[in-house]
């Protein structure tokens, strides 16, 4: 079984006809990239499976389960995850109170992320961990909303444009 599989997907931005009949498959254990010109529709597809999108037609299955049309917080429930290209962090927050609000329970097949991992992967944010998010640069938010992502143990991580704003 494959751990994502989107089949004949169409979304649209009022009468505007974004997604055409996308078809996707990740299988369990890798790494996938859509890659596109701007306006191909690669963020539309993210909001789409992760439910910030309604589909018009189309269906999401992870590991066989249909989510298209479910709210985002059941989707994310259900395990997976979304860095949106926005960085969408809880500026009045310290990176550990946001690295915090990303903890959930890990499901026994499903590899648990601790936040001391993330400040292992990123020391940055171990030294600005007592700094309020909204005053970090672009580059250490994109970390910030990258570990918060996995702090919540997902499937499958989304992320609209992965390194926007990070230093090598």
């Amino acid at each position: 079984m494959n751990l994502l599989e989107v089949k004949g997907l169409h979304a649209h931005y009022g009468k505007s006809h974004i997604l055409q009949g996308v078809d996707m498959t990740v299988p369990e254990a890798s790494i996938v990239s859509r890659l596109g010109r701007n306006g191909s529709g690669r963020s539309t597809l993210m909001k789409t499976i992760m439910g910030l999108v309604i589909p018009s037609a189309g269906s999401v299955c992870l590991r066989g389960q249909d989510l298209a049309g479910s709210r985002p917080y059941d989707i994310c429930r259900k395990g997976i995850g979304y860095v949106p290209e926005e960085r969408l962090v809880f500026s009045n927050l310290t990176v550990a109170e946001n690295l915090e609000m990303g903890v959930q329970t890990v499901e026994a097949d499903v590899h648990g992320w601790a936040v001391e991992d993330m400040y292992n992967y990123f020391p940055r944010l171990r030294e600005r961990r007592n700094i309020q998010a909204g005053l970090l640069s672009g580059g250490e938010q994109q970390m910030l909303t990258i570990c918060r992502s996995l702090l919540g143990n997902p499937r499958i991580l989304l992320i609209d444009e992965p390194t926007e704003g990070l230093a090598p």
